[in-house]
């Protein structure tokens, strides 16, 4: 039987996380397939971690990751997919502007024989702030320029990636992490679909304008062309505090 493990990179989210675990375990009961969470706290300030080992008490299948401190949202989805298990790792933001159960369109999808699918909102949904729309257009324009991203393909923080694509992924040993950079660095075969998107009910994004032209800076001088290489640091990926499952040990 299939099994898709699922990495939640987990920041300030002791609200949402509850909600987000229960509809998951619910949707993959839908599908009959073997499952596991895997929810990565990156230095949360609002107790996110003791409720991640609340969850964790009543469901083994949700295993939990504590990062020493807030290593990026990208440095702690590199963790967590060292440690997946499945046929295939859904990724997923912790803000349930995804719904759960959309991941049901992403696995149908992938089954077709991709190496990975991005799940896309509809195209007449409300444009975020607008410098996260253009912060997206810049995203996109560097992936073109500098890497193999087909330019017909759009990446987002949904997603779900074969086993063997995860395989290449967890290889790369570069300090600044950014998946979808390393992931086309790698000739796959990618596709889009589109899927549900809500407004975030609780909190706000975690990047500001200033955070996010810092963001794709450090894409252009980690993933761009050779001569940055002088700008590029050996600092560890992410450092573990302590893990919570079978499997993880």
């Amino acid at each position: 039987m299939e099994k898709i493990s699922v990495v939640v990179p987990v920041y300030n989210s002791r609200k949402t996380l509850e909600v987000l675990c229960y509809r998951l375990k619910e949707t993959f009961k839908r599908l009959s397939l073997e499952y596991e969470i895997i929810l990565v706290d990156d230095g949360s300030k609002d107790n996110s971690f003791s409720k991640m080992m609340e969850i964790h008490s009543k469901d083994p299948e949700v295993k939990i990751i504590q990062l020493k401190r807030n290593f990026g949202q990208q440095n702690a989805l590199m963790c967590g997919l060292h440690y997946v298990t499945g046929t295939y790792a859904v990724i997923m933001d912790d803000d349930l502007q995804n719904p759960p159960e959309e991941i049901i369109k992403l696995w149908s999808k992938i089954r077709e024989g991709y190496d990975i699918v991005y799940g896309l909102p509809p195209l007449n949904i409300k444009k975020e702030q607008g410098y996260r729309y253009w912060g997206g257009i810049l995203r996109d324009l560097l992936f073109n320029l500098m890497i193999n991203k087909p330019p017909q393909i759009k990446v987002s923080t949904f997603r779900i990636v074969h086993r063997d694509l995860v395989n290449k992924i967890i290889k790369d040993q570069t300090s600044f992490v950014y998946i979808s950079a390393i992931i086309f660095k790698h000739k796959v075969k990618a596709a889009n679909i589109e899927v549900e998107h809500h407004k975030r009910e609780v909190g706000r994004s975690n990047y500001s304008m200033l955070q996010l032209a810092q963001l794709y800076l450090k894409i252009l001088l980690n993933y761009g062309p050779v001569f940055f290489k002088f700008a590029r640091t050996s600092r560890p990926q992410y450092e573990i505090a302590q893990i919570q499952g079978k499997g993880l040990l």
